[in-house]
């Protein structure tokens, strides 16, 4: 607890003067906050010389890492402070700290005087002292000065910390040392105010504060009240009488460790209830004081008669996850899935009732029920139907994350179609793009089940009878204000990554949705922050990730731990396929990188923009403000569109021919159509795509070419006669606008114009071509532009794929991908060309 060591340089002379100057309020002449850091110098061995005069006090520190020295003259009455450094308020608190010091030396060093010899007049004195004369008018009278008196301290203990009570003892009688009822100041003899300057500074330098309120010193810090019972009491009991409570002794046993056990027992509803015990040598805390600090994130707490127990740190993190698990239930009954929040956790003990840890062995052993599933549904199909109601039958909800093209669509609608929730209707939330494809799908195979599309005029008030509601995104959104009138029997969110963000409106409205089962499609379910996953599971099953805050705050503080810890609490309600595992007939699927040479004219624009906008936003990535990052981003766009053709920047004007990329493409799709192929061509950028297409009728006249963007008002139109094409031809699809509800398996060659950051959109790009009834190999190029941030870029999305890949096994993850350079020129300096033979950079195969 002590650490100091500071060198005293005094004479008795100087002490005396000290002691009187100490008796006054001197911490007046100081800011809080100065002698708070005053305190935390003198604690922590900041002083390292005091040189004491009768008249003034040196005081030499070390602190914050600054060697300073302040002089301290008392004038008039009052303190003055000079010091060498240039902050006052710093000057000042070492001038407390000097004083703190100052004060433990008088109480360390002034001896007690009797007194008799200190105020009693001698012999010889009363001798030489004149005779009174009679008429003179007497002064009036001394005060009588007490005789010199014991302290006693009373030490007691309580969930506030260790605290003492000062009292004198006079005669056999406890008389209070401060407050109303204490002896006036001036009937105390110099030797015992010399006492209550030791006890003051010896509670100092303890750690105890004096309150005014209470009239005791008291010592919050509970994880200091051992440490002084244990080494610095012995000492006090040389000065003062010292008396403890029961409840006090028993802090001197130190900090104990405590157990947790949690015993789960099945509700009549289907719910449970979970009752907490705090273990001490396997004897139950009972107290609910105690019980109530340890949920409201204390892990140090007072016990009566037990003294301090301890929670660890995991014991600490497993109750607030609760806590707030619990908080977000609202109505107070907790469902069953919540108890998987704390599985796997060693830090606990959780005892299940027979029924409940039947129900646990059960979730991961789903019965294949014959229930009058399509006959046209695969094997891993058929599973999934009866996974997904075996969660729903067990209280629990589920995320089906089957890769792209599995056939989501056909399993939810057949687990509708075979299990019913009587008397409710259900809905589909999703994309806009998307609502003609599940109309689609209805038809074709359930051409009986009722069905609606929720819009203006047609929405849930209007239909009696349960139903089938299809809703996309926006119009649920614009409905919100219906859904507290509805209890769905099924709620399903397709291409759930549409609510990643907790704040947009459309997420809330997903949220206020009322249902049953609750279920979540995704062949993405991590586009770019390890928040998307947290969101979907928000909707999902409230209250299993814990809250948003605590979720980012985990993972921010070990990654590693963190994305494990999830994994095993998402496990059960998770199921993910990939294409190469379920079906070995799907044709593979081979991969390149297709380095693409930068004309001169690039070169010399990208070299322009790169170095202007180092010069305007800065260097250091990390220093980034919002303002910056934005500007960062409009940099990485030019940086991306002279990558792509010099021809995309609003200021230029270019033949096609200025464009490595461009060049590129046209040569591939020159092999592919003569070789008779069907190609797709994606872009983030749709004036990329006017520039392809105006190319290609100039380059391949005759060439039938389709467009799919955000600005086609039929999607159904020049998908339909793609696929139904049997000569050549190529399909321009921009990733927004393609990325999601579109099948074009007749085409077997895919070009990626602008590869970017994230792979999952990248993926479900690929997957419209690379998906059921595909029945070649597919041929899927990325056009790289060697040397340039998106050269920076691809490198790093091979760590970016595998996090994609793991986050189903274990947790999410994802981050900036800027945390990866060290500086906006490691990013975006344009670099020696690579080999620009057109070689494949990295080849990838996938399927049987």
């Amino acid at each position: 607890m002590d650490c100091r060591s500071a060198k005293r340089l005094y004479s008795p002379d100087a002490l005396e003067a000290w002691f009187g100057n100490l008796c006054r309020d001197w911490e007046k002449s100081f800011t809080t906050g100065q002698l708070e850091e005053g305190r935390d110098c003198y604690r922590l061995g900041g002083i390292r010389e005091i040189e004491l005069t009768a008249t003034d006090a040196i005081v030499h520190g070390d602190w914050h890492e600054e060697v300073s020295y302040a002089v301290i003259e008392l004038r008039h009455g009052r303190l003055e402070v000079r010091c060498s450094t240039d902050d006052v308020a710093r000057g000042k608190a070492l001038a407390a700290a000097g004083l703190y010091e100052i004060e433990e030396l008088v109480a360390e060093e002034v001896s007690p005087l009797p007194v008799e010899a200190s105020e009693a007049p001698k012999e010889s004195d009363k001798a030489d002292e004149p005779e009174p004369e009679p008429e003179a008018e007497k002064p009036a009278p001394a005060p009588v000065l007490s005789k010199t008196r014991d302290l006693q301290l009373d030490f007691s203990a309580s969930e506030q910390g260790l605290d003492f009570a000062v009292f004198w003892l006079d005669d056999g009688k406890k008389l209070p040392a401060f407050g109303e009822e204490a002896p006036p100041s001036d009937t105390i003899a110099p030797t015992d105010r010399e006492k209550i300057v030791r006890l003051s500074t010896f509670a100092r330098k303890a750690g105890f504060k004096f309150s005014s309120a209470q009239n005791r010193y008291v010592m919050a810090r509970l994880d200091e009240v051992p440490g002084f019972l244990g080494s610095e009491l012995s000492r006090w009991r040389k000065y003062f009488a010292c008396l403890l409570t029961p409840d006090a002794l028993a802090l001197k046993n130190g900090i104990r460790e405590l157990d947790i056990a949690a015993e789960a027992r099945e509700m009549a509803d289907g719910t449970f209830d979970l009752n907490w015990r705090f273990l001490l040598d396997g004897e139950a805390i009972n107290e609910r004081d105690a019980q109530t600090r340890f949920f409201r994130g204390d892990n140090l707490v007072f016990v009566k008669g037990r003294g301090l127990v301890r929670l660890s740190n995991q014991q600490t993190e497993t109750l607030a996850d609760w806590r707030t698990s619990v908080m977000q239930q609202g109505n107070g009954s907790l469902p069953r899935y919540l108890l998987c929040s704390l599985f796997g956790r060693d830090e606990i003990k959780l005892d299940l009732t027979p029924e409940l840890a039947r129900w646990r062995e059960g979730l991961a052993t789903p019965a294949q029920e014959k229930n009058g599933l399509l006959p046209i549904l695969r094997p891993y199909q058929r599973y999934g139907c009866h996974w997904i109601g075996h969660l729903t039958g067990n209280g629990c909800h589920a995320l089906l994350a089957d890769e792209m093209g599995l056939g989501k669509t056909l399993q939810i609608l057949s687990l509708l179609a075979t299990r019913p929730v009587a008397g409710k209707p259900s809905v589909i939330v999703c994309p806009a793009s998307v609502v003609p494809v599940w109309q689609s799908e209805l038809r074709k195979f359930f051409p009986g089940m009722d069905c609606q599309t929720l819009r203006k005029g047609e929405d849930f008030a209007s239909v009696l009878q349960p139903t089938l509601w299809i809703a996309s995104y926006t119009q649920l959104r614009r409905h919100k204000a219906l859904l507290d009138q509805v209890d769905f029997g099924y709620a399903v969110l397709d291409e759930a990554q549409f609510i990643k963000n907790p704040e947009a409106k459309v997420t809330q409205a997903c949220m206020s949705i009322r249902a049953q089962h609750r279920i979540a499609l995704t062949g993405t379910p991590l586009e770019n922050r390890f928040l998307d996953l947290w969101t979907i599971f928000r909707f999902l099953m409230p209250g299993l990730l814990g809250s948003r805050r605590r979720f980012e705050d985990q993972y921010q503080a070990d990654p590693d731990i963190f994305m494990k810890k999830v994994g095993v609490q998402i496990a059960p309600f998770v199921l993910r396929r990939t294409k190469d595992k379920v079906l070995k007939e799907l044709p593979g699927k081979v991969e390149t990188d297709l380095v693409c040479p930068l004309t001169e004219l690039q070169g010399r624009l990208y070299k322009q923009l790169a170095e202007e906008g180092v010069e305007r936003i800065g260097d250091n990535l990390k220093e980034y403000t919002a303002d910056k990052t934005f500007s960062l981003l409009t940099l990485l766009t030019r940086l991306r569109q002279v990558s792509c053709d010099p021809g995309l920047l609003p200021w230029m004007d270019t033949d096609w021919q200025q464009s490595g990329k461009l060049l590129t493409l046209i040569e591939r799709l020159r092999e592919v159509i003569a070789s008779g192929h069907k190609a797709v061509v994606f872009s983030q950028f749709v004036t990329f795509l006017d520039r392809v297409k105006a190319v290609l009728e100039t380059e391949l006249p005759g060439l039938p070419i389709y467009s799919l963007t955000g600005k086609t008002a039929d999607r159904a139109k020049p998908v339909d006669a793609f696929q139904s094409s049997k000569e050549p031809s190529v399909m321009l699809v921009s990733l927004r606008a393609g990325g999601t509800g579109v099948t074009l398996h007749s085409a077997d060659y895919v070009f990626l114009l602008d590869p970017w950051w994230n792979p999952a959109v990248e993926n479900q790009a690929v997957d419209r071509v690379h998906r059921l009834g595909q029945r070649k190999t597919v041929f899927v190029y990325r056009l790289i532009t060697s040397g340039t941030v998106e050269d920076r870029v691809q490198q790093l999305k091979a760590s970016k794929r595998f996090l994609f890949e793991e986050t189903m096994r274990a947790a999410p993850g994802g981050a900036d991908f800027t945390q990866y350079f060290s500086s906006l020129r490691d990013l975006i300096e344009l670099l020696p060309e690579k080999n620009t033979e057109l070689e494949p950079a990295q080849t990838q195969s996938s399927g049987p």
